[in-house]
Formats: structure tokens, C-alpha cells, sequence
């Protein structure tokens, strides 16, 4: 070996997980067997592994909070990915700081949101909003872990556990040309808005094309406005059925049809995203849900792995470089499915609309 060896090394040599190792040495062997214990020093003494006090020292004092940046949190989906991030940190043995983000400020308030939490000397951050561009946020990394968690992204500078929208947009496709819908309206977005509305009205309608669905793009903002032109949409132009990007767009608009007295699904039928608002069961909103519980476990089981080799090579490159190939090193980013839930709000294609 031509490097001093690293905790990585002597869990490998000792056939146990680095964050046992990480336990052993930083917190006296804390919830750790004894069999493993003796595995780890043994392989330590064997490959000549000298523990970094100054990393330690340091993960001592700042190391046991995280910092989530959140995008509004009235919306139920980003207020329940603060919930399940919360308690998957506290499961972890540390504390959560957040700050939020309202739903009308762009870009720049964000970022600054973003600089408050790292002035907080957090271990790591989250970020969880769907509206920064991954570009404007490397502009504030540091030798802090950063991890993008909940919406998708590819940058090869910053982590990320996120919903896989992109397939999601492709299930509703399916589904509605499943049920025989051949003529759609989906409400669309500026990217400057959310890139997630953006990334799953963008795959559905590409999915759509494939199966031969028609698409009409409808103008979502303003919503209250939007979701009146997708009802006027649906009826001129003999549409079967409205795609909304969310689920509290659905809501307004299935507000709207009773108000102008139009059935839903009889008339046209509603679908929207998310899943994980209270009593959307009673209303019967066909949706997909998204699995904020497993994006959360898994985006702090990784921070967890992270902050470890932060703390291994603290003034080395940041910790979100981790997968190295040739020369250059590459950040993990992990995609997760949610379910289609079958709704009463679609159904067939009206009789008089065949």
C-alpha cells in the first residue's frame, strides 16, 4: 500500500462496515460487539491504521448537526420530506437545523438560505427545494457534505437520493393510455418555477407521444386561472382528461369543475403528483406517490457514509466526490420509484367522447 491506510482499509481488512469502524475509534466502541471490536483493532495493529485525532476532535465538536435547506413548507410534499429527514437525523444520533425557502422566492433567496446553514457549522446539508439550479448551488460548496435530496439531478459535484420523476411522468402516461385515453390536457410550468413540474410533464408527454396520446399544453400559472383554462380546454377540444403537476393543483381544479358542474371522472378525469397529503384516499385522487420515507432514510444513511470520509481526509476535496473513475471523481446519485395509487377521480373515457 502506497498511502497511510484509511478507515475503509481496516473495515475491509476486518470484514466489517466502515461505520463500525468509525464507531470503534470516535466513540469508544459504542454499539458495537465485542467480536467486532477485537476484528477492528487487530486489523488496525495489522495494516498500521493511526486513528486522525484532529478529524475526530472536529467531528466532535461540529459534527453532530445537519442542515436541511426546504422549499415551502405549506406544500404537504416538501413538509413531509422535512418530517421524514428529521426523524431519520434524530435515528441517526443527530440533530436537524432548517431553514426554509417560500414558495414564490427564486434562485437567489435560496442560495442565501443555503450560506445561513453553513454558517451554522453543520456536518452536512441537505438540499430539498426544486427550484436552484445545481449550478448556482456548487457555487457554495465547501468541505461540508452536500446531498440534493428529493428531486432528481445528475451534477457530478453534489450527491443526491431523489424521487424518480422522470419514470413517474411515464406511469401516468401509461396509465391514462391504459384506460383508454387517447386526447389530454397537462398543465404546464415554467422551469424558472419548479424543475420537477417541469421534469414530470416533460416525460409524460414524451411517453404520450410514444403511445400515441395527443397532449394539449395548458399555461398552469396563475393556478387559479390555469385550472380554469385546462376545464374550458377539456371541453372545446373534446379532451378526456387533465394532468395536473401536483396534487394541490388537482385539488383547485376538482374545486373548480363543481363549481361549473363538471363531473369528474364522468366528464373528465383528474390526475395529479405527490401522494402524501392527509385524506386523499377520501377524495379518491388518482396520483403517484412519492417514497419520501425511503429517500429520506437512504439520503441520511449515505450522509452518514459522507461524513465519515470527510472526517478521514478533512482537508481534502469535498466529501461529495466520492466514486472515482481514472482521474476524476464523480458524486452518487440514487433514484427512487413511488407508487401509482388508483384513484376514483379516473376513470374511462366519457361515452360521449368515444
Amino acid at each position: 500500500m502506497n498511502r497511510p491506510p484509511t478507515m475503509l482499509d481496516v473495515a475491509r481488512a476486518a470484514g466489517v462496515s466502515r461505520s463500525t469502524v468509525s464507531r470503534v475509534f470516535q466513540n469508544q466502541g459504542e454499539r458495537v460487539s465485542p467480536d467486532a471490536l477485537i476484528k477492528v483493532h487487530e486489523a488496525a495493529k495489522r495494516l498500521g491504521y493511526v486513528h486522525n485525532l484532529v478529524a475526530s476532535g472536529l467531528a466532535q465538536r461540529h459534527g453532530r448537526q445537519l442542515g436541511l435547506l426546504i422549499r415551502d413548507a405549506t406544500n404537504p410534499a416538501y413538509g413531509h420530506l422535512h418530517s421524514e429527514v428529521n426523524q431519520a437525523v434524530e435515528a441517526a444520533g443527530r440533530t436537524l437545523i432548517s431553514v426554509t425557502a417560500f414558495r414564490h422566492d427564486y434562485g437567489t433567496a435560496e442560495v442565501d438560505g443555503l450560506r445561513r446553514l453553513l454558517g451554522q457549522r453543520v456536518a452536512g446539508v441537505f438540499v430539498g427545494t426544486g427550484v436552484t439550479a445545481a449550478e448556482d448551488l456548487v457555487e457554495t460548496l465547501t468541505a461540508v457534505p452536500m446531498m440534493i435530496v428529493g428531486r432528481p439531478n445528475t451534477h457530478p459535484l453534489i450527491e443526491s437520493v431523489s424521487y424518480d420523476e422522470r419514470t413517474h411522468g411515464r406511469l401516468v402516461a401509461e396509465r391514462l393510455a391504459a384506460a383508454g385515453h387517447r386526447r389530454i390536457a397537462a398543465l404546464t410550468a415554467p422551469l424558472l418555477y419548479s424543475r420537477v413540474f417541469d421534469l414530470r410533464m416533460r416525460s409524460l408527454v414524451d411517453r404520450c407521444r410514444e403511445l400515441g396520446v395527443h397532449v394539449e399544453a395548458v399555461d398552469l400559472l396563475p393556478v387559479e386561472a390555469g385550472v380554469t383554462r385546462a376545464l374550458d380546454a377539456a371541453a372545446a377540444d373534446r379532451l378526456s382528461a387533465i394532468v395536473c403537476p401536483v396534487d394541490y393543483v388537482a385539488l383547485d381544479l376538482l374545486r373548480a369543475a363543481r363549481a361549473r358542474g363538471t363531473r369528474v371522472p364522468e366528464d373528465v378525469s383528474v390526475v395529479g403528483f405527490d401522494g402524501v397529503a392527509d385524506g386523499l384516499d377520501l377524495i379518491g385522487l388518482a396520483t403517484v406517490r412519492l417514497p419520501v420515507r425511503e429517500v429520506a432514510r437512504r439520503a441520511v444513511e449515505r450522509m452518514e457514509e459522507l461524513l465519515i470520509r470527510a472526517q478521514e481526509d478533512p482537508e481534502g476535496p469535498p466529501a461529495a466526490l466520492t466514486e472515482t473513475s481514472g482521474s476524476e471523481r464523480t458524486a452518487r446519485h440514487a433514484l427512487v420509484v413511488g407508487d401509482v395509487i388508483e384513484g376514483a377521480s379516473l376513470g374511462p373515457v366519457p361515452e360521449h367522447l368515444r
